[in-house]
């Protein structure tokens, strides 16, 4: 009762926001992320593989039946800095390793921060397979919702993923940021997934717009809904007609907040893989402080 008044509030507040904003068009919308409800119409299905990304040991105390345990590390390199995007062959492997195939239709969840189940998502999309499904709310959500849970591992029969061409245009090198500050675009927007806290200590990078990834989820942990998400970013003057890029300390974060707004109909998305931790590692890199003021990562002490 509650959600549902939530939805009639959050309709309610985008059709006035709409009257003093001009038309805005969003893409296909609501068709990624799923309640842990829905989860239970995909258990057993035919050609759908169920995918935990719990740590190996969480995983083989409890899991949905049939899941299939990926983990962050199977589908990330730590070069030139952790979390880094996996080359296609890794995840190639790692994903016909447990039973994918390009026609395999692919529902995740995580612990319950979303962070793992978004990453790998993101990962998935670059590397061109689009039909899956993310559980909001992950875990606790699903153990709310009372769904069976099992510490059977299941019989796997590999398969073969092919990974074509990466899709580029999900994605940003440190070159193209800093091409962007040497030429700002005014439809370009950097935002920053990170803390506040973490910005007056560490800085960002200049003129990213600051955006805390919490704020794309409720309180009980599951993904705010795409009405209300469109509000929140409509009024922080982030646009779907705009190039978004996002950044966090090491793109978790960010991969979360990118799946939030492509499931909400934005689609001019990127993510800046290599984050803060790679532009403040450079040295040379500029920072701002929250006073405004420019400085050299070379000359602060980054964590």
């Amino acid at each position: 009762m509650k959600r549902m008044f939530r939805v009639v509030l959050a309709a309610l507040c985008v059709a006035a926001l709409f009257s003093g904003c001009g038309n805005v068009s969003y893409a296909e919308s609501d068709q990624i992320i799923i309640s842990a409800d829905e989860l239970a119409n995909y258990i057993g299905k035919e050609n759908t593989v169920i995918v935990d990304m719990q740590t190996e040991e969480d995983y083989l105390k409890s899991h949905i039946p049939g899941a299939v345990n990926i983990q962050l590390k199977d589908i990330t390199v730590s070069l030139p800095v952790e979390n880094m995007l996996a080359p296609k062959g890794k995840i190639a492997k790692v994903l016909g390793g447990a039973g994918i195939d390009n026609n395999t239709t692919v529902v995740i969840y995580d612990e319950g921060k979303s962070l793992n189940s978004a990453r790998l998502w993101w990962s998935m999309l670059v590397y061109g397979h689009d039909n899956i499904k993310v559980v909001s709310g992950g875990l606790p959500a699903i153990q709310a919702e009372g769904l069976e849970m099992t510490d059977q591992v299941p019989q796997i029969t590999p398969k073969e993923f092919v990974v074509n061409d990466r899709r580029d245009q999900y994605l940003v090198e440190m070159k193209d940021v800093l091409a962007l500050l040497d030429n700002p675009d005014p439809n370009v927007i950097l935002v920053d997934t990170r803390s506040d806290e973490e910005y007056m200590e560490q800085g960002k990078i200049p003129g990213a717009v600051m955006y805390n990834y919490t704020r794309n989820f409720y309180k009980d942990g599951t993904y705010l809904d795409t009405q209300a998400t469109r509000i929140n970013y409509l009024e922080s003057g982030i646009r779907p007609e705009n190039e978004i890029i996002l950044y966090c300390r090491t793109s978790m974060r960010a991969a979360t907040t990118f799946l939030r707004l492509y499931d909400a109909g934005y689609r001019n998305l990127k993510l800046y893989d290599g984050a803060f931790l790679e532009w403040s590692a450079s040295g040379q890199n500029p920072v701002e402080m929250p006073d405004g003021a420019p400085v050299a990562t070379g000359n602060r002490n980054n964590s």
